[in-house]
């Protein structure tokens, strides 16, 4: 079983409590649980981890793991790879990413969410959502630096930065340039605001949240979150992880990276790509990074090498 789950994670489960439904779902059908492994970055968070199953009878270890962390508070699209699957995760980390988020104002919290201590803001009068469409506008849309939230899973001296700040220790995160390429807001009634937000990798709502109040001068902290979009994919086409199975939410890995760049192999450049060995670039594929087809399937990652006049595997799935 080689591809994608889409799945609507409810509020309360953390993006690993979803791939444990999983692994029991695995386990009912004859796979056991071995080991888990896991792959960190950011993003509401970049997080992709990956488990290995023994498949019962077999030597081979069936893995399973996801493409970004969802915090508890949020619901929404997690996109679950299975099996040879998990080795194409990092080209789903990348995408655009859409929320529909809401704030409230005149609070703030230690973890930037509502999950966190809640503290209210002393002589905040509301503000109206003319001044926050004006801020919006001027301040968080395009390239911005963004600080992520000190509760989070980056890495501090091979520590989580949440372990970190919850043992009270003094620390720093940097900050990165990130990207939104909207933000729409849906509804406003003081002190809540809702609002739609697509952004590149490495963005945290959480910190644009907390950042608007902060520029704004009232304070804010996420009162709740969803994902509703990853690239092109939908939450409406995800299931409720107890109803994800083989016919339920399950997208085949040709139907997920359908519109990415890709070329058919013949079986000679087939198995010469699986010894190692360099092929001539006959088709002149101009893309860095491609997938490679044989009889229709993907069987791996292609990358151009000496000056794009040959290509070679840089990841080859076993299929």
């Amino acid at each position: 079983m080689d591809g994608f789950l889409f799945i609507d994670k409810e509020k309360g489960m953390t993006s690993f409590d979803v791939i444990r439904v999983l692994k029991r779902k695995f386990k009912a059908g004859g796979v056991g649980f071995v080991v888990a492994d896991s792959m960190s970055g950011s993003d509401e968070g970049l997080n992709a981890k990956v488990c290995n199953l023994w498949s019962a009878g077999s030597s081979e270890a069936v893995k399973i793991g996801h493409s970004g962390t969802l915090d508890p508070i949020a619901t929404g699209l997690l996109v679950v790879g299975i099996g040879e699957a998990t080795k194409l995760l990092e080209f789903l980390l990348g995408m655009d990413k859409t929320y529909e988020a809401e704030a409230f104002f005149g609070k703030i919290s230690d973890t930037f969410d509502a999950d966190g201590k809640i503290e209210d803001m002393v002589g905040i009068e509301p503000i109206s959502l003319n001044v926050i469409k004006k801020v919006v506008q001027e301040k968080f849309i395009g390239e911005i630096e963004q600080f992520p939230p000190k509760f989070s899973a980056k890495k501090i001296g091979g520590k989580r930065a949440y372990d970190l700040a919850r043992s009270g220790e003094e620390f720093s995160l940097k900050s990165s340039k990130i990207t939104i390429h909207d933000f729409k807001i849906i509804s406003f009634g003081w002190p809540i605001l809702r609002f739609v937000v697509t952004g590149g990798s490495g963005m945290y709502v959480r910190s644009l949240i907390h950042d608007l109040g902060q520029v704004l001068g009232c304070g804010a902290y996420m009162s709740g979150l969803r994902r509703m979009k990853i690239g092109e994919f939908l939450v409406e086409d995800a299931v409720k992880v107890d109803d994800a199975d083989q016919k339920h939410g399950f997208f085949p890995i040709e139907e997920v990276f359908k519109r990415f760049p890709s070329v058919e192999l013949n079986e000679d450049e087939f198995n010469d790509l699986g010894f190692g060995k360099f092929v001539l670039n006959k088709k002149n594929v101009q893309e860095e990074v491609f997938f490679a087809k044989y009889k229709e399937k993907i069987v791996g990652v292609c990358e151009l090498c000496k000056d794009g006049e040959f290509i070679k595997f840089k990841k080859r799935l076993m299929r």
